[in-house]
This record gives structure tokens, C-alpha cells and sequence, in this order.
């Protein structure tokens, strides 16, 4: 376990420096931009080599490491070094790597040989292959037909097991699968809400144990305290956003109340198209700087995306009353009590909301270009502030002047009103005088 936990700071580790190291060019060992990365079988690189492509295949030889940014990554040849892979697409290894695998990628098939350790976090892992230390997988499912000579650990939605583990299996997961040819030459611990589905002879050389998802009331105590500081920071947080972009936020929020099925359509396309642009922007050094701004504004869009949809969905609870800022706030408590509450449909709600409410985002940004008209206000009704421009004034009524003063008459005023004001000022009004003789 402790290899392990290397393991995880080793990749965190490498994947900021490759993002430090793809902008230096030529300074440690080859460094490529290019469309397709191609080591054709007769070629020898004598040093690591750093690349940056929308695709690259590996059929020769690299004496040396491999760091890659990519589309899609085929090794059918040899890497005497580790490789460090950063790519939105699938990872396929049927060669040898010497060294170990690490990276993030959607799909890594390993048909080959690593040497070393695997570390990955992917959609789907598959190791047909040899690997010949451990295991560390973080994703969606996992199928280990091959051979680990060391550990598997990790965590994943699902997993099936049909090969060789040469020491321990300890893994957290939704749904085990064990098959007629698994073979674990230690322990095969798996923390699940359900018993793991046992479809055929499994040889386990000494325990076979499913244990609670959570560990003792210690670790779930601070689990359920750090729970709920990240829940208070994602609300504090997602009212110092709607604060900061008052005139977008409501937008954003008027948006998904009026048409949910457009911003769901665009969050979609918005998170699907956001990592290929990033990708290809790295292939080309005056992109970097960009690709790095997007990358930072991607990933706090996967924390910060859902607040338009929660706070149109407290909105529609509270009868459009009480103002943005606690329809986020009601609608934020009803979003991640559904989540832990309903585990099986949470992940479908975390989801949901993201999509639509980065669609949100997006089409608050481009109206507030437009200047569109809003139906979501910021604060409610009764606490807004009047206009003048609101204030209706009696007809017939003007403002008292100031004494001595005169009012300026607009050159378009009647005639009859510019002779009115010439009788009062010809008008004369005198106190008769006591020494004065009254006339008869």
C-alpha cells in the first residue's frame, strides 16, 4: 500500500511536469510538435523525447523515456524508459515498455509487456499483457485477463477478473466479476455494496473477503466532515460566482429555466469539444498558454458547472421568490441530498446538472454580448431599488423651484403659455399708502 500511494504522488507529479516541460523546447532531450507522431520499426531514438500530437504510434525503438501529450497513442515497438501520457483518447500498448506507465487517458489496452508499474486513470482499463510489478487503476471498469506479478489496487465502477495476480488484490468497486481462471496468490479484498459474482473455480491462496465501503466510524467521520466542508465550499463558492457575474449569472440561470434541452445540447458539446481544442492547441507552442487557460477553466467548469441548473431548479421550488441567491442555496441542498442519499442515481444527477448548467454558462456569456432581455432577478422584487425612471409623476405637476429663480420655457411651448407668463410680470401689486388722499 505504501508503493501505492508512491505510485499516486508519482503521477500527480509527472503530469504537472509535463505541463511545465512541454513549452521548453529542445531543452531535455527531443521535444516534437507535430500533427502525427511517427517512429516507423528501423528507427532508434538515443534519449528521452517529448511530444506533443494529435496522434502517435511507436514501432521502433526509444532508449529513453517517453512524455506525450496526444490524441491517441499506439507502442508496438519498444520504450526502454517509463511513459508519462496525457490524452483524450485511447492508449494501446502491444510492445514493451521497460519502465513504468502512467497517465490519463479514455481507454488503455496493455497486450504487451510493461516491466515496471501501471498507473492510470481511465474510462476503461484492459490488461491482456504482463505487467510485471502492480497495478493501480482509477476509472470506470477494468478487465484483467492478463498477468499482474505484483499488486491491483485502485477503484472503478466495475471489474472482471480472468487472469494472474502475483501478490494481493485490494480494490474498491460497484460490481466484482470473478472468473473461472482468476488466480490471486494472496489476498482478494474488495470493498462493495454487493457480493462479487463468483462465475466459476477462483484460486485465492489465502482470503476472499468483501469489506465495508467505508472504513471504521474514525475514517467515516472525517470522510462525513470533509464532506460537508467541500459541500459549504461549493456553496460559498457558487455565491461568490453568482455575485461576480451578476449580469451573466441570471442569464445563465434564465437560460435553463426557459429552454433546458438547448443548454443541455450545448453543456454536451461544450464539454466534449472543450478537451479536443485543449489537445490541439498543445500541439503548437503559441497555443500552450491558451491550452493551459482552458484546461484551468475546464476543470473548475467540472466543479462550478452545475450551479446555473441547481439554482434554476431551487428557482422553480421557490416560485421564482427570494431572489437567485437562495434558490442556489435550497437548490444546492436538494441536489446533494439526492446524491448521498440515492448512490446509484447520484452520479446521474452530478451529470445532468453539469451539462446543462455549463450549457448555461456558455449562452448567459454569448447573451450578455446581446444584451437580452432577463426574466431572473438577482435580488428579489421587494428588496430592488426603483429607478427614477419608474417613479410616476402626476400630470400637470412640476417641481417646486427654487426662489428667484425662473423656469426655462422650451422653445416648442405654446404661445398662450408664453403670454400667461408676460401678464403675471407686468402685474404690479401695491399696499396703499396711509398719507396718500383715496380717489373717488
Amino acid at each position: 500500500m505504501k508503493h501505492a500511494r508512491y505510485l499516486s504522488f508519482s503521477t500527480v507529479f509527472g503530469l504537472a511536469l509535463l505541463a511545465v516541460v512541454l513549452p521548453l523546447r529542445g531543452i531535455f532531450g527531443d521535444f516534437i510538435t507535430t500533427n502525427i507522431y511517427l517512429l516507423d520499426a528501423d528507427s532508434v531514438q538515443q534519449e528521452d523525447v517529448y511530444v506533443a500530437s494529435t496522434s502517435a504510434r511507436v514501432d521502433g525503438t526509444i532508449n529513453g523515456d517517453l512524455i506525450i501529450s496526444t490524441g491517441s497513442l499506439e507502442i508496438s515497438g519498444t520504450v526502454t524508459g517509463d511513459v508519462l501520457v496525457l490524452t483524450h483518447g485511447p492508449v494501446e500498448v502491444t510492445g514493451t515498455i521497460g519502465g513504468s506507465l502512467r497517465g490519463i487517458a479514455r481507454n488503455v489496452v496493455i497486450d504487451g509487456t510493461v516491466a515496471d508499474d501501471v498507473t492510470v486513470a481511465a474510462v476503461s482499463t484492459s490488461i491482456f499483457g504482463t505487467v510485471s510489478r502492480d497495478a493501480l487503476v482509477f476509472g470506470g471498469a477494468l478487465e484483467m485477463d492478463g498477468e499482474v506479478k505484483g499488486d491491483v489496487n485502485g477503484r472503478m465502477i466495475s471489474a472482471v477478473f480472468d487472469g494472474k495476480v502475483g501478490h494481493d488484490v485490494d480494490i474498491s468497486v460497484g460490481s466484482l466479476t470473478l472468473e473461472g481462471n482468476t488466480v490471486v496468490a494472496g489476498d482478494l479484498l474488495y470493498r462493495s455494496g454487493v457480493e462479487a459474482n463468483i462465475a466459476g473455480t477462483v484460486q485465492v491462496g489465502s482470503q476472499l473477503d468483501r469489506l465495508p465501503t467505508r472504513g471504521g466510524w474514525g475514517v467515516e467521520l472525517i470522510l462525513t466532515v470533509a464532506t460537508v466542508i467541500g459541500f459549504l465550499g461549493f456553496v460559498f463558492g457558487g455565491i461568490v460566482l453568482i455575485w461576480l457575474f451578476r449580469r451573466t449569472a441570471p442569464r445563465s440561470i434564465d437560460s435553463v429555466l426557459k429552454s433546458p434541452l438547448r443548454s443541455a445540447a450545448v453543456g454536451f458539446g461544450t464539454l466534449v469539444v472543450a478537451p479536443v481544442l485543449i489537445a490541439i492547441l498543445i500541439t503548437t507552442l503559441v497555443g500552450v498558454p491558451v491550452a493551459v487557460a482552458l484546461l484551468l477553466l475546464y476543470v473548475l467548469g467540472l466543479f462550478f458547472g452545475p450551479v446555473p441548473a441547481i439554482t434554476a431548479a431551487g428557482s422553480k421550488l421557490l416560485r421564482s421568490r427570494w431572489g437567485l441567491f437562495a434558490a442556489f442555496v435550497v437548490g444546492a441542498v436538494i441536489w446533494r441530498i439526492g446524491i448521498w442519499l440515492i448512490p446509484l442515481v447520484g452520479f446521474a444527477l452530478y451529470l445532468g446538472a453539469l451539462v446543462v448548467g455549463v450549457g448555461g454558462w456558455v449562452i448567459g456569456f454569448w447573451e450578455e454580448r446581446r444584451a437580452a432581455p432577463l426574466s431572473a432577478q438577482l435580488l428579489p422584487v421587494a428588496n430592488a431599488k426603483a429607478s427614477p425612471a419608474t417613479i410616476p409623476s402626476p400630470i400637470g405637476w412640476d417641481a417646486p423651484l427654487a426662489p428667484g429663480t425662473r423656469a426655462a420655457t422650451p422653445p416648442e411651448a405654446d404661445t398662450d403659455h408664453r403670454s400667461t407668463d408676460t401678464v403675471i410680470e407686468t402685474h404690479e401689486y401695491t399696499t396703499p399708502d396711509d398719507d396718500e388722499p383715496e380717489n373717488d
